[in-house]
């Protein structure tokens, strides 16, 4: 329950035995606090009780605070009490019945937001009793280049039990990391979350995105010197539009650099406004590549040229003339 040390129990009506004021109660409730009350039901067992284990914050995406408050409302309904700790032991397994992939799937939260915590014994079995897993595990740190603790390797282990990811997409993702310095295995949870909320899990998915997320980051650096940016800060307005012309439109840096042209062309200063402004018609046009977008212009300077000949191009027969 946001990792508390308390564990709650919700009332099982069975048989139409609500409580008389249920219309009332629904009423006075809002939107998050009946989304709260939602997830507790998902997250209770036969008798009602939520282990403290299981984080229904983090499914909830707020934070333990926020569902504490919801919580005092819903024992203020009587609908959710404490739980005695006798009812709330639970084997290892049971942990496993409302993970944040199932969540997920189940339409339960828009995203997901973490792996659920392993307990270190139950880790240790997982690696002693599934040797693909250790050996991914000594794989993994070979492409990351440092020792994992047991913390790393549960969320490594979590993105393939949990999420479902295959392990070649796990090792892409950190060997991206690794690639671009990111030395943290919460980099690489939160990037393989990302994935998994576009549906990719597949190894061969994750490299290609992987390349395209790598392709745009270099071509976004090639864009900040284009324009003199340098090396300081992009702006909230530069990174939306550098990523739409990168990853939305998908454009490599000789396109950005003939619209970059155009620009000064026609304004005599880098104005990444304006630039957009060309590439979204050259978007709009569906002009993919440079050689597209070459064809698409001599095609449109002939097209002008003989409307302009077919104005100006007037031929006289003299002997007309003079008879006329």
């Amino acid at each position: 329950m946001g990792k508390t040390k308390k564990a709650f129990a919700v009332k099982k009506f069975k048989d139409g035995n609500l409580p008389e004021n249920i219309g009332g109660i629904l009423e006075n409730a809002d939107e998050s606090e009946l989304r709260a009350l939602v997830i507790l039901l998902m997250a209770s067992d036969a008798d009602g009780n939520v282990s403290s284990d299981i984080d229904v914050s983090a499914v909830l995406n707020i934070s333990p605070a926020e569902l504490e408050g919801y919580i005092n409302f819903w024992r203020g309904t009587g609908i959710v009490g404490y739980a005695s700790k006798k009812k709330t032991e639970k084997k290892e397994e049971d942990n496993k019945d409302i993970s944040l992939a199932y969540a997920h799937k189940s339409g339960a939260v828009e995203k997901t937001t973490g792996v659920v915590e392993y307990r270190t014994g139950e880790l240790a079995t997982i690696l002693e009793k599934r040797k693909e897993l250790a050996r991914f595990v000594d794989e993994a740190q070979r492409v990351y280049g440092k020792t994992l603790n047991m913390g790393e390797i549960g969320i490594l282990i979590g993105l393939i039990d949990q999420y479902g990811f295959e392990s070649s997409a796990i090792l892409a993702i950190l060997s991206h990391a690794a690639r671009t310095g990111k030395r943290g295995v919460r980099y690489v949870e939160k990037t393989a979350i990302s994935f998994y909320d576009e549906g990719i899990t597949s190894g061969a998915e994750a490299i290609e995105k992987v390349e395209r997320i790598e392709a745009a980051s270099e071509t976004v650096s090639r864009i900040k010197e284009l324009f003199g940016i340098g090396s300081r800060s992009l702006s909230t307005t530069e990174k939306n539009l550098f990523k739409k012309w990168t990853e939305t439109f998908g454009y490599d840096i000789d396109v950005i650099k003939r619209a970059y042209d155009i620009t000064i062309d026609a304004i005599h200063e880098p104005k990444p406004k304006y630039t957009n402004g060309v590439l979204e018609k050259w978007h709009g046009e569906n002009l993919r590549t440079l050689d597209d977008i070459e064809k698409f212009e001599e095609s449109k300077k002939a097209k002008q040229s003989g409307q302009v000949s077919a104005k100006t191009d007037k031929s006289y027969d003299i002997n007309e003339f003079f008879d006329a």
